[in-house]
């Protein structure tokens, strides 16, 4: 029976862990208690509730259809409360709060060296969560109010995100100065690139996934030698100059810079229309710092003279533009049109 006073928080929360982890130890593990008390709070949740919320799936826990509904609850009760204290902080200055971002790797140093550090010195009493993700984990974690906005090279569509800025972020063929496909003369097909060894994020990321639509279009296989989900390893792999990797520009532009990669265009529309996007959850009010560290981010110098605010509300890749080099405004001389 449903309590006068609604639902217990605890039991809510714990029952939250399970669903998120996908087990009561794993839970239990994150919580610092042990997995009877977990089980035994989920069980007097589903006899508060008067229904089954979990389900046995291999060694871990599934949730029922009437546990998502919960999920939901718990998610807008939670970020509502979150907006709240958000709007009582503002009264006196962005004194407190906590903003919550998921984004690839590609795009963390310009977060951390752009907005990060000048949202810090400004408000330095506000908390910061950065999570390293795929594109297809962080458009999840923005969905499920997880994170308050991602930042991805080519976020699947989901209904559930709205996307504020993009910007064009073409995906080149990086290879070190002394590889045979630096002498050719640009732009290459991305078949040029396959016909060495390649390397690759794995396919969870956007950037993957862009790539293998991009080897359709060229009849062919995109398989490579090298897949990782660590762009550091694949510039890695590069400057040994085991082989081409396939990255945008302006994640290898320190390496462009000291003459230790070379970034070629393409003429692949696919890997040419690739854009980076910033999102939220669709129809979703802001907490005041969240708001401040969206409008920082799209002000800066990766969507700033692109935004695209409002004209897309999914992930879907838009028409080919002639996008003109992200890092032309840093103007590395190692990338070739």
């Amino acid at each position: 029976m449903l309590r006068a006073t609604g639902l217990s928080e605890r039991r809510l929360r714990y029952f939250h862990a399970v669903v998120t982890v996908g087990s009561v130890r794993g839970a239990a593990d994150s919580l610092d208690v042990e997995p009877s008390v977990v089980s035994r709070q989920v069980q007097l949740l589903e006899e508060e509730l008067g229904t089954q919320l979990l389900e046995r799936r291999g060694r871990g826990v599934a949730p029922t259809e009437a546990a998502e509904l919960l999920l939901a609850h718990c998610r807008e009760r939670w970020s509502g409360e979150e907006t709240l204290l958000a709007q009582l902080a503002q009264l006196n200055g962005l004194q407190r709060g906590h903003v919550r971002i998921a984004l690839g790797e590609g795009a963390m140093e310009h977060v951390m060296d752009a907005v990060i550090d000048p949202f810090c010195r400004k408000y330095p009493s506000i908390e910061i969560t950065l999570t390293l993700a795929g594109a297809v984990d962080t458009v999840r974690m923005v969905a499920e109010d997880r994170a308050h906005m991602g930042v991805a090279l080519a976020p699947p569509n989901d209904p559930a995100i709205e996307i504020v800025a993009s910007c064009p972020l073409p995906i080149c063929i990086v290879v070190s100065p002394d590889h045979p496909l630096a002498a050719m003369r640009a732009p290459l097909m991305l078949r040029d690139a396959l016909a060495h060894a390649v390397g690759m994020m794995t396919v969870v990321f956007g950037q993957r996934q862009l790539i293998d639509a991009a080897a359709e279009v060229e009849h062919v296989t995109a398989s490579p030698m090298f897949s990782t989900n660590s762009i550091a390893a694949l510039k890695r792999y590069a400057v040994a100059g085991h082989g081409a990797v396939l990255l945008s520009a302006t994640a290898v532009q320190e390496e462009i810079r000291a003459g230790k990669l070379v970034a070629i265009r393409t003429r692949n529309p696919v890997l040419e229309s690739a854009r980076m996007c910033l999102f939220i959850r669709q129809r979703k009010s802001l907490p005041p710092a969240v708001a401040e560290f969206v409008s920082m981010l799209r002000a800066g110098s990766l969507f700033g003279s692109h935004d695209q605010a409002g004209k897309r509300a999914s992930g879907s890749t838009p028409k080919r533009q002639r996008a003109a080099s992200v890092t032309s405004r840093s103007a590395p001389s190692g990338e070739r049109r």
